[in-house]
């Protein structure tokens, strides 16, 4: 019963480990073997020393303190990786037999089990640690060389400890995550409540979208240190805000098409749909619309929020037209985006907010509720 759990297990996480990260994996090793075989020096290296110098990187990882640490960081974020891998697994409906015949064994056998698991997913680092220790000991560095081993080893251990505890847990049905547990009684509007699926589904596509808005941001004023109070870059710098948010725009118009297909049949105007659900941006951009306010003047703020929801409605307007998949959303609005650029550097960027508005309308009530035209 031992080795058949610790062959299934094997199969299951370290086989499916492989298969899913194969190509990081080749990668990093291809990355590696011609960094540490094939790299030529600069200038002139007397023969006794090439040895050293095509295994300088290799070396700094047992004699280095800084290098060493680095190192140590990518084993942990590579245990992190596996680790969550292995969690997904056991949390799938087909994987739920391990939780009745697994868990039959012993604790102290389940463990053994999930520390073989976890060493064979453990096979490309432990390798090249082995092969930096060897180097390491050849050139007498024993303490760093050690310490790695050990900290490995504790990754390894300490991964193993919770597959354990997670395998020996009560599978809890349908466990509701901290949003649904918080306002699961609140009265959401219909209009808010993809704002609520981007909480709940949707962070990861949040958090880039964020954190790509705030380098935009940033690149911008580097590039024009001395335009910071400038009308026409604040609205450059608002259209690269709207711009990296077009991913959550587009998956608004899905998450619309396949939740509130019934809106139709309410009794509610054109123009309220059109404008109602920019109450979803409204909470969406609020760390942006916060950063306008506290950095620049209430009329200039209000100018900018206007342009950006007016190009955001121009935006949403677009992917009703015929079968707008995703390759052609994002030409036209990196083509919009351009054409954004040429206005505002002319000196016509307010301009811009009626006309937005106009034609987004004129789609939008062209192309709404028409079936011919919209698609996922």
């Amino acid at each position: 019963m031992f080795s058949l759990s610790n062959a299934a297990l094997r199969k299951i996480f370290v086989d499916g480990f492989y298969r899913m990260h194969a190509g990081m994996l080749v990668f990093i090793f291809v990355i590696l073997m011609s960094y540490c075989l094939f790299i030529n020096t600069l200038g002139t290296v007397l023969p006794d020393q090439i040895d050293f110098w095509q295994f300088f990187f290799t070396i700094s990882l047992v004699s280095n303190p800084l290098m060493m640490t680095f190192y140590l960081i990518g084993s942990s974020l590579y245990a992190y990786k596996s680790l969550k891998y292995v969690l997904s697994q056991l949390a799938l409906p087909q994987q739920e037999f391990l939780y009745y015949s697994f868990t039959s064994s012993t604790k102290k056998q389940q463990f053994v089990v999930w520390c073989a698991v976890q060493t064979c997913i453990f096979i490309p680092i432990l390798c090249y640690t082995l092969y930096a220790i060897t180097i390491g000991i050849v050139f007498g560095y024993y303490l760093i060389s050690i310490g790695i081993l050990l900290f490995q080893g504790l990754l390894i251990v300490l991964s193993a400890y919770i597959c354990l505890k997670e395998s020996n847990r009560l599978i809890e049905a349908n466990k509701p995550n901290w949003l649904i547990r918080i306002c699961g009684k609140w009265n959401k509007p219909v209009f808010l409540l993809y704002t609520f699926q981007v909480f709940n589904q949707s962070k990861l596509a949040y958090v880039l979208a964020k954190l790509l808005s705030w380098v935009l941001i940033s690149s911008v004023f580097l590039v024009f240190t001395d335009l910071k109070d400038n009308s026409r870059l604040l609205m450059l710098i608002t259209s690269c805000i709207v711009v990296a948010h077009v991913v959550l725009i587009y998956q608004e118009k899905i998450f619309n098409d396949r939740y509130l297909s019934f809106l139709p049949n309410f009794p509610f105007t054109k123009k309220k749909i059109f404008f109602s659900f920019c109450l979803n941006y409204l909470v969406l951009l609020l760390p942006e619309i916060c950063w306008i306010f506290t950095n620049f003047g209430v009329l200039t703020s209000f100018g900018l929020i206007a342009f950006a929801f007016s190009a955001i409605l121009l935006f949403r307007s677009l992917l009703l037209l015929n079968a707008m998949q995703i390759k052609g959303f994002l030409i036209r609005v990196f083509s919009l985006f351009l054409l954004f650029y040429v206005f505002i550097m002319f000196g016509f960027g307010l301009i811009l907010i009626p006309l937005n508005l106009i034609v987004a309308w004129i789609l939008f009530r062209r192309n709404y509720l028409n079936d011919n035209c919209i698609g996922i």
